[in-house]
């Protein structure tokens, strides 16, 4: 017999030594022993979509500037823009991003960032005689920064924690490009980069399930499908080959992440998220 049926979880309730609403801990009144045979699923999904489009964990992007002309030719730079945290549309921010751009190259008056609604896509066109680029993810990481391998020049980065922003200028390819004012900067700008939030529990569960990064411990799948300021839902009821064993567990304090397909947890900015533990035996 299940000593419970289903557990009511709000983050509102976390121990007191939780890191945040998304990585917390939850302590139940009593022991719970899991029978063998014992399934579960994750119910009654409540989470509130508070993240903003920058946050600080997708707040970089990285600028290389070749200069093809004037008294320096030849002459690399390499910049990294702190985009401001707040949320967007399409024209607020290319405002933004170049105001940035024009912090760092201030002798530079010809720069021109705009947004087409009709395409939904970022133009970015810089007017003088240089060469600029927004280096990818991986040439970051593994040091292989544009066609010819040219050492990063600027200042000092976490190669392990870039903090970057290249999903919502959709610069994800391996390689990337260098624009110059006859061929511009044109990309499609993702406003929403966190399509799918995932909870994770290290013990709750066997470790049945294999994530994007190989991460054994996802518990639960919710598709990011209401906007910024609205309430996400999710009430899926599966079928018993479905759910997931829990068999012989003694649960007293559960641990519980949520994170993004990288494994970076979602800041909820003081909000309250909650779900229901339903067993099954």
């Amino acid at each position: 017999m299940l000593p419970v049926k289903k557990i009511y979880v709000d983050s509102k309730y976390k121990t007191a030594d939780s890191v945040s609403d998304s990585n917390f801990k939850f302590q139940l009144p009593q022991t719970c022993y899991m029978p063998d045979d014992t399934k579960f699923y994750i119910s009654d999904v409540c989470i509130p979509h508070s993240w903003q489009t920058v946050e600080d964990f997708n707040s970089k992007l990285y600028l290389r500037i070749v200069y093809t002309g004037g008294a320096n030719p030849g002459l690399r730079e390499d910049y990294i823009l702190d985009l401001t945290q707040k949320s967007y549309i399409g024209t607020t921010f290319a405002t933004m991003l170049k105001s940035k751009i024009q912090g760092k190259l201030p002798s530079i008056t010809t720069i021109q960032c705009t947004f087409d609604s009709t395409t939904n896509k970022l133009s970015l066109t810089i007017n003088a005689d240089i060469l600029f680029q927004f280096l990818t993810d991986k040439e970051l990481i593994q040091d292989t920064i544009g066609a010819n391998n040219y050492a990063w020049n600027g200042t000092t980065y976490d190669k392990n924690d870039l903090k970057s922003a290249n999903n919502i200028i959709s610069n994800t390819q391996n390689s990337s490009i260098a624009h110059d004012n006859t061929h511009p900067f044109n990309n499609h700008l993702n406003l929403q980069p966190i399509r799918n939030l995932y909870l994770h529990s290290p013990n709750l569960g066997s470790f049945q399930t294999l994530g994007a990064r190989g991460e054994q411990t996802i518990i639960k799948k919710i598709p990011v499908s209401s906007n910024q300021g609205e309430m996400i839902f999710s009430d899926y009821n599966p079928g018993s080959a479905d759910m997931l064993d829990c068999s012989k567990q003694t649960l007293r304090q559960i641990d519980f992440r949520l994170t993004n397909v990288d494994g970076i947890e979602v800041p909820l900015n003081g909000n309250h998220c909650s779900f229901s533990v339903v067993f099954n035996n």
